[in-house]
């Protein structure tokens, strides 16, 4: 009974401890898991702004929006990747200056009105994205009628694909606005002394002309210069600052071009033999080679000399309809041509047209655009006058205040219809079109001189590496990163095997490309994730396979010395040079009363220099010499001055004349005013962008 009661007392103190080991382990296990939500976080976390975590979720769903957009506006499924990387930047430099200047813009009493977004939008203060996409095409002119009714319809969209458009167009001229106040706000609290104007007026209008000698490093051998361990040790501690570098890579690599082999040109030359006597005998050619060719039919008419393949242009204009070519071998691939059609067709066609689009998305707004473009078409026909409805009616705003006239065009010039309706149509004739435009109503005003033209149908078949081919070229690939799987070996069988090893220097991890190679994104996030000297797996990029080593690391910071040894004793040999050559000059021009005479002991020509002022770059066949140039401008009409030591060599000059320029200290405060609101505007956000220490992982997602 004793026993039980001990138990019993005890058995909250038990139950309180197993509880808290159970909670302990599951926090642990959460923490240290693979699924630990405080450790993982770093792992959704696409960027650090301001002490500010950015979700990837929050990112992505911006991309998101802004693709959708994309696509609709460009009536496309999809959208290429140079374009979603556009879209990408443009989300993330939304982002930065949001969480950048937010706060900025809240402190400041910062903020755009309705009635000011009104004014930017429909009043007089027009703003240039709204001319951008509502404007006139040439005077640039906005009708806010044009935006009133793009409103209506919005409206009316059942999509909600125009609200979402005029939305997102909102938005960015509200951040813009934001923007610019925020600068502005800025550029006015700068302003320019009397004393600062005076300076740099001085600074500007004098001007010195001066003979000077140098004697330059490179007449020292840099063989005779010795430089210890200690020396260098000393140098890079003393000037760690000027080692700062970003995060950097250099990868060497070869490549497996991925190239058709003999049996892929034995393939295909015996694949347009077998069907070069069904093409002969098709009835017709054009779907036969629509159907059998690896180039679609082009239904375009050429003039002689205009087909792209000349032993086809040369045959094409002596030869009868269903006559045939080949098969032929050109730029990689065997052809079989066909002559479909001989025309006499002009080079150029003279328009006009009025252009009436689907004001929505719906099949309602489709029949609506339909019916009136019937009736104007009826209307024109009655011989109304034409340019009339044009201005009235057309959509285009291009052409509509000149009556619809688009003047002369050549052949290809248009859209595939609308070319087609001009080339083909007689002068005279009003016919109605559809392109993706919308309903185009067309009188052919004129067209040029007919000349002889010929269509063509080419059957090809293009040389290409087959799968057995791709196979073999993946197997060589890949047998040389298994069996050369460290630095040196990669370096002895590049040697050995005589390829040519390419090195992509200095990648950055956001870089997404490399000269020569398609797409090599991949590579990049590889060599950021790997150790020096690691060699890659297989890359495939377009048509080539990639071996990869990674050469070299830089890290974010300081570089270490033995990073940048060899270019520290080339300073150390630099600053040496400058030594023996300082001593030189100082000695020659001891008891000398010119510089013609330094001339002579040191063996050096008098060379000159005229119309120096501070603010000159350079001098005349030297180069960048700020040292030197001080030194002339500060120097006294006579004097010798020096020796100064410079960056190409060691200098002693003498001022020969010095010019004063006329100017007004008034003009000067106000070029010195609009210099530093140009520059704000430039620098003060990149500033503030500094400041807020961000962090951007975006390339650990793309």
């Amino acid at each position: 009974m004793a026993t039980l009661e001990k138990l019993r007392n005890r058995a909250g103190t038990l139950v309180a401890v197993v509880i808290g080991l159970a909670l302990l382990a599951f926090i642990l296990g959460d923490l240290f898991g693979s699924g630990g939500s405080l450790f993982t976080r770093n792992q959704f976390e696409i960027a650090e702004i301001d002490g500010n975590s950015i979700p990837y979720q929050n990112y992505q769903e911006r991309v998101d929006y802004l693709t959708e957009l994309n696509k609709a506006s460009r009536r496309q499924s999809a959208l290429d990747e140079q374009t979603m990387e556009s879209i990408r930047e443009e989300v993330w430099n939304e982002m930065v200056r949001e969480h950048v200047l937010g706060d900025k813009y809240k402190s400041l009493g910062i903020a755009v009105s309705t009635e000011e977004l009104f004014d930017l939008v429909q009043g007089r203060n027009i703003h240039p994205i709204i001319r951008q996409e509502f404007g006139d095409r040439q005077t640039g002119e906005v009708d806010p009628t044009m935006v009133v009714q793009f409103l209506k319809n919005m409206e009316a969209d059942p999509s909600g694909l125009q609200k979402q458009v005029w939305l997102y167009l909102e938005s960015l001229i509200i951040r813009d606005r934001l923007f610019t106040k925020y600068n502005n706000l800025v550029g006015k609290g700068l302003a320019v002394t009397n004393l600062q104007a005076q300076q740099s007026l001085e600074s500007r209008s004098k001007r010195v002309d001066f003979s000077y000698l140098v004697g330059r490093y490179s007449t020292i051998n840099d063989s005779t210069i010795t430089v210890s361990d200690s020396e260098i040790k000393s140098y890079y501690n003393k000037h760690k600052n000027e080692f700062e570098q970003q995060a950097a890579r250099d990868v060497e690599y070869v490549v497996f071009p991925i190239n058709p082999s003999q049996d892929d040109y034995v393939a295909a030359e015996k694949w347009i033999n077998e069907i070069k006597n069904d093409f002969v005998t098709a009835v017709d050619p054009v779907q036969f080679t629509n159907l059998n060719s690896d180039i679609p039919f082009d239904d375009s008419f050429f003039k002689k000399g205009e087909f792209p393949n000349e032993k086809i242009d040369q045959w094409a204009f002596s030869a009868n309809v269903g006559d045939t070519l080949g098969p032929i071998f050109n730029d990689n691939s065997y052809k079989i041509a066909y002559l479909v059609q001989i025309a006499q067709l002009p080079d150029s066609v003279k328009a006009r047209h009025i252009l009436i689009g689907p004001e929505g998305n719906t099949q309602e707004d489709y029949n609506d655009a339909k019916a009136k473009s019937d009736s104007l078409l009826a209307v024109a026909k009655r011989n109304r006058n034409f340019a009339e409805l044009a201005e009235e009616h057309s959509q285009d705003p291009g052409s509509a205040s000149n009556g619809g006239d688009l003047g002369w065009f050549n052949d290809g010039a248009m859209v595939k219809p609308f070319n087609d309706a001009c080339f083909e149509g007689k002068k005279g004739d009003i016919v109605l079109v559809e392109s993706q435009f919308g309903f185009h109503i067309i009188e052919i005003l004129d067209k040029g001189v007919p000349a002889k033209k010929v269509q063509i149908a080419v059957l090809e078949r293009d040389v290409v590496p087959s799968t057995r081919t791709y196979q073999a070229i993946y197997q060589k690939a890949s047998e040389f990163a298994g069996l050369h799987n460290t630095y040196d070996k990669f370096i002895d069988a590049v040697q050995e095997q005589k390829l040519a090893k390419r090195l992509a220097s200095n990648l950055k991890e956001a870089d997404r490309s490399i000269a020569g190679l398609e797409s090599p994104r991949e590579m990049i996030r590889w060599a950021y994730k790997s150790k020096a000297k690691e060699v890659s797996p297989v890359f495939e990029f377009g048509d080539n396979f990639i071996v990869a080593t990674l050469k070299s690391v830089k890290e974010q910071g300081v570089a270490p010395i033995e990073q940048v040894k060899d270019q520290i004793r080339a300073e150390v040999i630099k600053d040496k040079k400058a030594e023996i050559l300082l001593q030189d000059f100082s000695s020659a021009k001891d008891n000398s009363a010119s510089i013609d005479d330094i001339s002579v002991k040191l063996s050096l020509p008098v060379q000159n220099a005229t119309r120096i002022s501070f603010a000159s770059f350079s001098l005349p066949s030297v180069g960048f010499e700020p040292a030197v140039i001080a030194a002339a401008v500060g120097a006294s009409e006579g004097d010798i001055a020096g020796p100064i030591k410079g960056n190409s060599g060691v200098y002693l000059l003498s001022v020969t004349a010095v010019n004063i320029d006329e100017g007004d200290i008034d003009s000067e405060k106000q070029r010195l005013v609009g210099q530093y609101n140009s520059r704000s505007f430039r620098e003060t956000y990149e500033a503030v962008k500094e400041g807020a220490m961000i962090k951007d992982r975006r390339s650990k997602f793309f």
